[in-house]
């Protein structure tokens, strides 16, 4: 189950035939044309969207692995600084890594961007979790962890707080037994 949700997960294919928000996601994804970017080995959506949890103001967190975070990071710059709440900062926890962000016409846009793996970096590990766990337990698990989020949670802590796990909920989920 866990390689049929990555590759799933790894192309927009099931965004277009998804609901109105994820097929939206699917056009403003196709506008940022992300594989002309300098540099770009591959890259995939994450965060809620893709997983149908998502909350009107979700964004769409954008993964890139690259060899050259910093050739990406200047292309995305000179193709987007004009775009309303454009900013750039050094990822807090990856040294070398960069987050480029701006506001589209439909949603707010955050791309992360590392030398590591798509399928290596925690954010695509989670949303694979994720994944399969919504699919296993369901439309009501679905419902309860939408609701969890619309309280205020962010998702991993909305998965681990409806799943009982125990201590930081970004290490719990990856430690759940599939």
């Amino acid at each position: 189950m866990i390689w049929e949700a990555e590759k799933k997960l790894r192309g927009t294919d099931y965004l277009r035939r998804g609901n109105r928000r994820q097929q939206e996601a699917a056009e403003t994804l196709d506008s940022l044309s992300i594989d002309t970017l300098t540099g770009v080995k591959e890259w995939a959506l994450a965060g809620t969207i893709p997983l149908d949890i998502d909350l009107p103001e979700s964004d769409l967190d954008i993964l890139i692995s690259t060899t050259d975070p910093e050739s990406v990071r200047d292309d995305l710059a000179s193709r987007f600084a004009h775009m309303p709440a454009f900013a750039v900062w050094p990822h807090g926890k990856e040294p070398g890594a960069w987050c480029v962000a701006f506001q589209s016409e439909s949603y707010p846009i955050e791309l992360f961007i590392h030398t590591t793996a798509i399928r290596e970096q925690r954010a695509y590990r989670h949303m694979v979790v994720e994944y399969v766990l919504l699919e296993r337990l369901g439309s009501s698990f679905q419902s309860h962890i939408r609701s969890l989020k619309a309280s205020g949670l962010k998702t991993e802590p909305a998965f681990a707080e409806a799943l009982g796990l125990d201590g930081d909920p970004y290490l719990a989920l990856l430690e759940v037994d599939l």
